[in-house]
Formats: C-alpha cells, sequence, structure tokens
C-alpha cells in the first residue's frame, strides 16, 4: 500500500466533487431541508379529533339521589377535554357525518339512559366509529369511558349512591362502565398496520419506481442512445413515451409485487377490489416514471441522481399523509400535502382497502394521478435536450 497513491486517488476525488457545485449545493441544502420538515412536524401539535354526541337521555330523579342527568354530564365532560372536539347532532345524521369525515365517532345516549344505568347499575355505552383508523376509534373509546367513569366518581363523592364506588376508607374499585362499539367501515379486526399499509404500497411503489427510471433514462443518455434517438424524425415526446411505457412494464410487475405481497404474506385486511387497488398503484407508478424521466434531465451521474430522493421522495413522504395526516400538519405546509402525487394515491388506497369504497367514490384522486403523470410527461419533453454532435 502507497500512502502518496491514496492521498493523490482522495486529492482527484475531492476536486471532482468540489468542482459539481450542484452536487455541492445538495449536499448542503438536502439534508437541512429534510431536518427543518421533520422538526416542524415532530413539533407540531395533532389536531383535535372531531366526535359527536347524540344527547336523549331525559334524566331520572330518585328519593335516594335526587335528580340523575348522566346524558348531560357525560357530554359536558368530553367537551371539556382539549384533545377532541365535541359537536352535538342528531341520531339521524350519525352515518351521514360519519361517512363524510366531519366527525370520527359518535356517542349515542338515548332517552332512557339514565333510568337504565338506575335499573340496571351500570353505564354501557353505545359507540359508532367511523372505524378506518384504528388509533382514534381507540383513542375514542377510551375518552368515552374515561369521561363516564369520571362522572360516575363525581356522583359518588356528592355522596349519591353509586354501585361500584369506593367507599369512605374502602380500597379502589372500579366503576361499571362498558362501551358498545360499531363500525361503519372496517371493524374491530383492522389494526395499526392495516391502516398504514396502503400508505406504505403508496410510498414503496413510487421510491423504486422511481430510482429505476431515473437510473435507466440517465444511463440510456451517458450510452449516447439518447443522442442517436433525437437524430431521428422522433421527436422528443415519442422518445419520453417510449422510455414510459417501456419502464412500465418494469414497474408495474414490480408493484404488482409489492401489492399482492403486502395482501397474501402480511394478511393485511382489505375491503374493496383488488383489480381496483392494482388499478391505483399502477398509476402512482406512471408518475413514478415520469418523474424519475424528468429529474433524469437534472442529472449527470448516479450519485447525482440519489441527491434528487431528498429533494422529490422524502418531502412526499413526510408532507402527503404517509406518517401524519394533512389535519396535522403545521397549517402553513397543508397546502404543499396537495401538491404530492403520493397523497392521492394514499387517500385512494386507504378508501379502497379501509371503507371498501369503489371507483366511482375515488376517481377524482385517480384523475388527479393521471394529470400529475400528463403534466411530468410535458415537462420530461421539454427538457430532453437533444445533444447531437
Amino acid at each position: 500500500m502507497s500512502l502518496k497513491r491514496v492521498l493523490v486517488l482522495a486529492r482527484r476525488l475531492m476536486v471532482q466533487v468540489i468542482r459539481d457545485r450542484r452536487t455541492v449545493a445538495l449536499l448542503v441544502i438536502g439534508p437541512m431541508l429534510i431536518l427543518t420538515l421533520g422538526a416542524e412536524l415532530f413539533r407540531s401539535e395533532p389536531a383535535p379529533i372531531a366526535i359527536g354526541v347524540v344527547n336523549s337521555d331525559a334524566g331520572v330523579s330518585t328519593p335516594a339521589t335526587g335528580r340523575i342527568d348522566l346524558g348531560q354530564r357525560i357530554t359536558d365532560e368530553l367537551a371539556a377535554g382539549d384533545a377532541f372536539i365535541v359537536t352535538e347532532s342528531d341520531e339521524g345524521e350519525v352515518d351521514e357525518l360519519l361517512s363524510e369525515g366531519a366527525v370520527l365517532g359518535v356517542l349515542i345516549l338515548p332517552r332512557d339512559f339514565s333510568a337504565s344505568y338506575v335499573q340496571t347499575r351500570e353505564i354501557v355505552l353505545d359507540l359508532r366509529l367511523e372505524g378506518s383508523n384504528p388509533t382514534h376509534s381507540s383513542a375514542i373509546a377510551a375518552y368515552c369511558a374515561q369521561a363516564a367513569v369520571k362522572v360516575l366518581a363525581e356522583l359518588a363523592a356528592a355522596s349519591f349512591q353509586v354501585p361500584g364506588a369506593p367507599q369512605a376508607g374502602a380500597g379502589e374499585t372500579s366503576f361499571p362502565v362498558s362501551v358498545e362499539a360499531s363500525y361503519l367501515f372496517a371493524g374491530e379486526q383492522f389494526d395499526a398496520m392495516d391502516f398504514v399499509a396502503p400508505v406504505y404500497i403508496g410510498v414503496l411503489a413510487l421510491f423504486f419506481v422511481f430510482l429505476l427510471a431515473c437510473v435507466s433514462f440517465l444511463r440510456e443518455r451517458s450510452q449516447g442512445t439518447m443522442e442517436r434517438l433525437l437524430a431521428t424524425p422522433a421527436t422528443r415526446v415519442d422518445v419520453v413515451l417510449g422510455y414510459m411505457l417501456g419502464l412500465g412494464l418494469f414497474a408495474a410487475i414490480q408493484v404488482t409485487i409489492i401489492l399482492l405481497f403486502t395482501v397474501w404474506v402480511l394478511k393485511i385486511h382489505y375491503l374493496g377490489s383488488l383489480a381496483l387497488l392494482l388499478l391505483i398503484v399502477a398509476l402512482l407508478a406512471m408518475v413514478g416514471v415520469s418523474l424519475g424521466i424528468l429529474a433524469s434531465a437534472f442529472a449527470r451521474t448516479e450519485f447525482q441522481v440519489l441527491q434528487f430522493i431528498p429533494l422529490l421522495i422524502i418531502p412526499q413522504i413526510l408532507l402527503g399523509g404517509t406518517l401524519w395526516s394533512v389535519p396535522d400538519l403545521p397549517r402553513y405546509l397543508q397546502p404543499l400535502a396537495y401538491l404530492m402525487p403520493v397523497y392521492y394515491a394514499n387517500q385512494a388506497l386507504r378508501d379502497v382497502m379501509l371503507k371498501g369504497w369503489g371507483l366511482a367514490e375515488i376517481w377524482p384522486n385517480l384523475l388527479v394521478l393521471v394529470g400529475f403523470s400528463a403534466v411530468l410527461i410535458a415537462a420530461g419533453a421539454l427538457t430532453a435536450r437533444r445533444e447531437v454532435g
């Protein structure tokens, strides 16, 4: 080993990198951008969860306890917290509110709610859940149960005869509260992995297809194939579409493997059509191919291709509803989410897998993905250089 030769080679490489101003800029700007986005997102407060209450409780009066209005007490207790936004609604609009996403859960307090407690000596909460997000569903159920327990504890402190309440000097006992939950979408069998799996499918499809297209298109240009093609009567649109269709075949195979592995091997639950899921992921793959072709026009080496990942892919993961839902983003970052193709794919995938929706409900998201692909194809054609000697 020669130290002199090692130093010469190291010096040559450093000079080469320094002379590439774009590489140096991306090495500095890329990490700063990702760190800034991460800091803003992790420091942001999650948006309150919207829930509804249908309070029809007429209350009850007994000689021993006086007037008991458990429905109103529980409603007031729910509204007192900051983590949830509580709105009162009518029972006839429960399904409409849940299906539109206006609320994620509705607590039904029937007319005989207090009277039933006096007779049965227990509280049974009728909770209707939207169900597509298991984490939110669990939080809502726990919050409603805690509110009911707190109301019973306050009644016990006021010397009411509440069964199960701790008496003076007695040890801790639990209050008789249970939750009976029903789901508009998904169900109890759906867990957190079922909720995040759709977005992972979209992100993985976009990421790997982007790399495949970007590197392949760059290699064609660096080997002179692009120069020879552009010297023929073929237009730049012809070249870009040809490469996109060619690479799209391999992209379709890749995303099909990702989807089938997720569903059949990992046993992820889904409600909608598997064919429709393949269509959504295929459209996102086309966006990835066209984005890769466009990015390759600004790269000279595979190393520069990798530098586009912090600029084009990671922001989509952070802002596209993958790790944080759009309402949980800082308000000034929320408009950027609608500029991310992966956001529309995530919405469509979750609507199909968790809600069982069909093409009639998700077509606007698919149309946006087609629009993104068309715009990126046009931009790729405009940036394709006619490097004819």
